[in-house]
């Protein structure tokens, strides 16, 4: 009975260090999982264009120093000044190197603003600049609304 008594304990000792081990080894593979780094999105959009004239609108995404070519998500919102409840939202038409364009006219004078909404890696970023087409008084350049972006990640 002794001997089968210390083969049990043996055998209980070694289960609780395999255990033990287990744990830890689980313990540090979390603590060094790297917090990925942040999705940048650079919206490049001209100062100025005329009425009708084609403009190319540019969302460059990157995370850290790689160009982001698997966004889940990129849609141009266009809406003039004021107007912001008749935005339109548009797909990009053209997809290269972290690169998203669209490429699209305005029928009328005024300040436009163009937000991007990218969805990419388990983020979202929203950069918005602004654009005047035609001549605009200056009236409707002191009316502008803010031009801060948002991400939420």
């Amino acid at each position: 009975m002794k001997v089968k008594l210390n083969y049990l304990t043996i055998i209980l000792i070694l289960f609780s260090l395999f255990l033990t081990a287990c744990n830890a080894s689980a313990n540090k593979t979390t603590n060094e999982e790297e917090i990925p780094e942040l999705v940048e999105v650079d919206l490049q959009v001209p100062e100025k264009a005329e009425v009708g004239e084609k403009v190319l609108i540019k969302a460059h995404v990157t995370q850290g120093n790689e160009e982001v070519d698997d966004a889940d998500e990129v849609v141009f919102e266009i809406w003039k000044n004021g107007s912001k409840d008749e935005s339109q939202m548009l797909d990009f038409t053209k997809q290269e190197k972290g690169n998203y364009q669209l490429e699209t006219n305005f029928d009328s004078s005024g300040v436009y603003y163009i937000q991007v909404h990218v969805t990419a890696r388990r983020m979202h970023v929203m950069p918005k600049q602004q654009i005047i087409i035609g001549d605009v008084v200056p009236s409707e350049l002191t009316t502008t609304e803010e031009t801060d972006h948002h991400d939420h990640h």
